[in-house]
């Protein structure tokens, strides 16, 4: 092939950072030189194996493949390309470079999925945040068959309203599949499958669970206000059933929420249709999970469990179990509502405001306090055993509760105790008077503490009083103000306008007279 006879197809692409997908563009070169497939511009090892798939790809679908020298250029140059989702645009990219197909069938798209030996497209993972993309830039998406719900087509067009995204309706976003690149030859493109996705039914109930009044008041509060609460008690005192049974009591996502955390579940590969149905994500790793596993990490990078319980719950049981330094790092997420990841090629930001809710043995052994089974274990195995959770993450915690182990009448009580519903009618109720009580303008030169401490409207005496008890208690900064937030839904919850002194008497209570 002498130099006059090279040729350049270019096809729009993208690559995914974080939660976002990043517009890339593939340019192919064909012309004289020692035959090969290079790819250059930072290609991770998934985007550098695409070689191999997109010439036996080619091949089985009855495109020639010259033996010519070919170079692939991922730009921009200095953006890391990561995944496989570059099979199908390196592909298009040589099929437009020696005039195999028409141009037209795939102008103005961004392409994105992988190949299979025999032509064959699979999906990849991202796709709302490919749709994103797609729609900012004012272009289609090509991609594998996919099945769209309705509420997919709600969140990639943009349309806010909860109740009708349930309702399939033709996406805002041009998405057309590919599902076999000899397909190409005929223009034969489909849309995605129409699905409509239903909320699962409530299988578990607060009312299964006897007894634990006092628990499951305080999973109100914390469910009211998004504050997180620790459980402590006993091995058997109904820590995990009363932690499952949260997400019955939470509200809907709204149609922002929703979008945020499918979004992350896109990037991770995970299912999301129930997620932008309004179904609130409620992730419990187990105690042995790593730093990358909880926080995110890995080569490309991928969320947390802590990403994953964004706008949703995570819930640590045998805390004490976790790993010190592991525990440690949600610090920064839960002031936040992010975790930054620094690495080489820059920092990665992924969204992380959860409610946290955990559980934990008082002890070793678990029967520190329980007036049936003594405790064996000595104070140092005591005092080492607390110490893993941490004096700084436990001050982030707003609600610490004391868990005891129900009498054997209330056990087979089961089925008369509170009810998730009436649990969950007060959490509605508490955020639509917080909602409303919020909407007179507050001064936005105002930090948030001092806007928590004008909406609690404290009298003398009672601001007095909590001076005291912070003074007789030792609490942080931090813990007052936790405190007062704490109060603040207590008095959401019973429609009262200021907060009184029996509201920071029963949020003192969660703070200053638990297990731990």
């Amino acid at each position: 092939m002498s130099k006059r006879e090279e040729s350049v197809g270019f096809v729009h692409t993208a690559t995914i950072s974080g939660v976002e997908a990043l517009p890339v563009t593939v340019e192919v070169s064909v012309g004289s030189g020692l035959p090969g497939i290079h790819i250059i511009g930072l290609p991770d090892t998934a985007v550098r194996e695409a070689t191999r798939r997109v010439r036996q790809a080619l091949k089985a679908s009855g495109y020639s493949m010259k033996n010519a020298y070919i170079v692939v250029n991922l730009a921009p140059s200095d953006l890391r390309k990561v995944g496989s989702g570059f099979d199908l645009p390196i592909s298009l990219a040589y099929l437009l470079a020696t005039g195999q197909i028409d141009p037209q069938i795939i102008e103005d798209f961004i392409c994105v999925g992988e190949l299979s030996l025999d032509g064959a497209v699979r999906p990849v993972n991202g796709l709302l945040a490919y749709e994103r993309l797609s729609q900012s830039a004012k272009k289609g998406l090509l991609s594998a068959p996919v099945e769209r719900s309705g509420c997919l087509a709600a969140a990639a067009g943009g349309q806010p309203d909860r109740p009708a995204s349930l309702t399939a309706r033709p996406p805002a976003v041009r998405h057309y599949c590919l599902a076999h690149l000899k397909d190409l030859q005929t223009g034969e493109l489909s849309l995605p499958r129409q699905v409509e996705p239903e909320l699962p039914p409530a299988t578990v109930d607060f009312a299964d669970i006897a007894g634990s009044e006092t628990t499951k008041r305080a999973l109100q509060i914390a469910a009211a206000g998004s504050h997180g609460v620790l459980m402590v008690g006993p091995p058997g005192a109904g820590k995990s059933m009363l932690a499952s049974r949260l997400p019955g009591i939470l509200p809907q996502l709204s149609y922002q929420e929703s979008l945020e955390s499918a979004l992350i579940h896109s990037v991770a590969g995970l299912p999301f249709d129930q997620i932008l149905a309004g179904q609130r994500p409620f992730r419990a790793p187990h105690h042995g999970a790593t730093k990358a596993g909880l926080v995110g990490g890995g080569q490309p990078l991928r969320p947390g469990e802590i990403s994953l319980a964004h706008n949703g719950v995570l819930f640590l049981d045998e805390l004490p179990e976790f790993s010190a330094s592991v525990l440690q790092l949600l610090r920064q997420p839960i002031e936040q509502g992010s975790i930054s990841l620094a690495r080489a090629l820059g920092t990665v930001v992924f969204p992380a405001r959860f409610m946290l809710v955990a559980a934990a043995n008082p002890c070793p052994c678990g029967y520190l306090g329980d007036p049936v089974h003594s405790c064996d274990c000595s104070e140092s195995q005591v005092a080492r055993y607390q110490g893993k959770i941490g004096g700084p993450l436990l001050d982030r915690i707003n609600l610490v509760v004391d868990v005891v182990r129900s009498p054997t009448s209330e056990v087979l009580a089961t089925g008369r105790g509170t009810s998730t519903a009436s649990l969950r009618a007060g959490v509605i109720a508490a955020q639509a008077f917080a909602a409303a009580r919020a909407l007179p303008a507050d001064d936005p030169a105002q930090g948030s503490e001092a806007k928590l401490l004008s909406s609690c409207g404290l009298s003398p005496t009672n601001q007095s009083f909590l001076e005291k008890i912070a003074d007789h208690y030792q609490l942080s900064a931090r813990g007052v103000m936790s405190t007062l937030a704490v109060a603040r839904t207590i008095a959401d919850i019973e429609a009262a306008a200021e907060v009184q002194r029996e509201h920071l008497l029963e949020a003192i209570s969660y703070r200053v007279k638990a297990g731990l």
